[in-house]
């Protein structure tokens, strides 16, 4: 109780500046309570704030006790309940309570990511790449919100499974280590339950596997690449000789086997080679697709294409007939799914498993039961996506829930698959090759046709007029850059590359909440600033106000040239 009434004292302090430009704290009458004697003061937090005296920061109470002694360059919040310290070039983290969580030893501390880790590292040199900041031949390693030390930073080559093998080859599916500039204003992306590492920092090749606690379960060098682990077995790849051997090894005993062989480099092989331990059993392509078991064993031969379904835990696979069978993860058999001409798996893990399959020309939809759902009346229909199922009847799309009412009349040329569940506008393509906005909440079509768009997300639409002309403006310019890119490597852009790139933004009452051309990197940050207006209908000042303000890290001009009226936030 007593903590609490400090903090809520603490927060009724402001910030007051006496007549030489002193910073300390007065209460709500106006009464000094800390003395004015910062160069800089930030507002309370959580009954502590951060002020600057001589160039050096620290943390004060509220009765202006220091906590943590004003000897840091920099302090800035790092997490609800810690700080990141700066000490000259060097990194920690501390607390409300003045108590140092890590030692300011480091070179870089990123922000923790949704999962709260967050990436360390130590040594290295500070350098650019496109305009943005990274370690160079720093060795990193990985603490989560707490401050805690999970992976020491001692790995010049620290990588996460981040690069998503879905429809790449030869991984087609399942999460391979990726590559990139550990850059100081990024966050790692992953939980880091598996992490890659080997002592080059250049390259994802050839590298070793430790789990989320830094313990090193693969040595680095084994294998030339590697999936992310799957049922206690690693995938890999090796090369040899211009062959690219297929693989994989047990995490338990140590042991790996060979399970195909194809000629050509990784990078120069076009098809899916085989596939992550996913429950008991895994697929390998040789001749056909066949499936083994965690020793290597053969147990199905003979298939000509797959199938994977991980909402539902099921395979596809196409036989020698031309029929599918239908088998889950432990190799049984799903009869009732079997011994169609095609099978599409639902989408989405919260789809209702409603099984889009064809017999005799037609399409229709049906459970795991094999009961017939939407009936067999379809020239073709796609898979249940969000519990919607787009299909086509008599030349012409529409729409069907998944238990068969008609959401979308069979009338259109086209239409986007949904990409949110619940959705309630889509967007259906007319015979002039153009997108019209329907509103499924009163089956109402929009008159204006857009060339291109994408789904709303969060009830806004990107969508791009037949009419749509780029101008080479220094805005426009802007956008295709994150910010404070160098002045330039934008002026070097060629804007005849750039068609595509721009959009206007329609919210689903069919307002264009802004109709001057606006990319996908900035998309976000215009959207900001019109929440800040109260969604209203801007005047076009507040619009062009917008994208300058939005991209003023981006343009800078000569002091002898003449701003164009465009350019200039009256």
């Amino acid at each position: 109780m007593i903590l609490s009434t400090c903090c809520i004292q603490a927060q009724e302090l402001k910030i007051h500046v006496d007549n030489k430009g002193k910073v300390g704290f007065a209460d709500k009458n106006g009464n000094v309570v800390i003395k004015c004697q910062y160069e800089s003061a930030q507002p309370f937090s959580d009954g502590v704030a951060i002020v600057t005296k001589s160039g050096k920061s620290g943390i004060i109470d509220a009765t202006g006790k220091v906590i943590l002694p004003l000897k840091y360059s920099q302090i800035t919040s790092w997490t609800k309940d810690l700080y990141l310290i700066k000490d000259g070039k060097k990194m920690g983290l501390a607390n409300h309570q003045g108590n140092i969580v890590l030692q300011a030893n480091y070179s870089y501390i990123s922000k923790p990511n949704i999962f709260n880790k967050a990436l360390i590292a130590q040594g290295g040199k500070s350098l650019q790449n496109e305009g943005k900041t990274y370690m160079a031949n720093a060795k990193y390693g990985i603490i989560d919100n707490h401050g805690s030390i999970l992976v020491t930073p001692k790995y010049k080559g620290l990588y996460e499974f981040s690069f998503d093998g879905k429809n790449n080859y030869p991984y087609n599916e399942g999460k391979r280590l990726e590559y990139k500039y550990h850059y100081t204003v990024d966050t790692l992306v992953t939980d880091c339950s598996y992490l890659g590492f080997n002592n080059n920092g250049f390259s994802i090749y050839n590298a070793g596997i430790m789990d989320g606690s830094g313990k090193e379960i693969l040595k680095a060098g084994l294998y030339y690449l590697v999936m992310y682990p799957q049922g206690g077995m690693v995938r890999y790849y090796n090369t040899k000789k211009k062959k690219t051997l297929c693989g994989y090894h047990d995490l338990s005993s140590g042991k790996s086997f060979q399970a195909a062989t194809f000629d050509g480099e990784i990078g120069n092989i076009k098809i899916w080679t085989h596939g992550d331990f996913v429950g008991d059993i895994a697929p390998v392509n040789g001749t056909s697709w066949s499936f083994i078991d965690h020793t290597g064993k053969s147990l199905r031969t003979g298939y000509t294409s797959l199938k994977h379904s991980l909402s539902t835990g099921l395979w596809a696979a196409k036989t020698s007939s031309g029929k599918w069978d239908v088998f889950d993860e432990k190799n049984s058999d799903v009869s009732t799914l079997s011994g169609y001409d095609e099978i599409d798996f639902p989408v989405d893990k919260s789809d209702k498993e409603i099984f889009t399959v064809k017999k005799e020309w037609k399409y229709g939809c049906i459970n795991r039961s094999g009961e017939t759902v939407i009936p067999f009346e379809y020239e073709q229909a796609l898979a249940n996506t969000f519990d919607f199922v787009v299909a086509k009847k008599d030349g012409k799309w529409g729409m069907l829930s998944s238990d068969n009412s008609i959401l979308i009349p069979f009338e259109y040329a086209n239409m986007l698959l949904p990409t949110e569940r619940n959705a309630k506008h889509f967007w259906v393509q007319k015979s002039d090759s153009l997108y019209y906005h329907y509103n499924l909440n009163n089956s109402q079509v929009a008159s204006t046709g857009y060339k291109s768009v994408a789904n709303f997300v969060k009830g806004v639409a990107n969508v791009i007029p037949v009419d749509l002309k780029i101008d080479d403006t220094p805005v426009n310019r802007a956008q295709m850059f994150a910010p404070n890119t160098p002045k330039e490597t934008i002026d070097k852009l060629d804007m005849s590359t750039t068609a595509g790139k721009f959009c206007y933004l329609l919210n689903t009452e069919n307002v264009l909440l802004i109709d001057f051309p606006v990319t996908a990197l900035y998309r976000d940050a215009v959207l900001k600033e019109i929440e800040k207006r109260g969604g209203r209908s801007l005047s076009e000042m507040e619009k062009k106000s917008i994208l300058l303000d939005v991209t003023r890290e981006n343009r800078s001009y000569d002091l002898k040239s003449t701003l164009s009226e465009n350019e200039w936030n009256y």
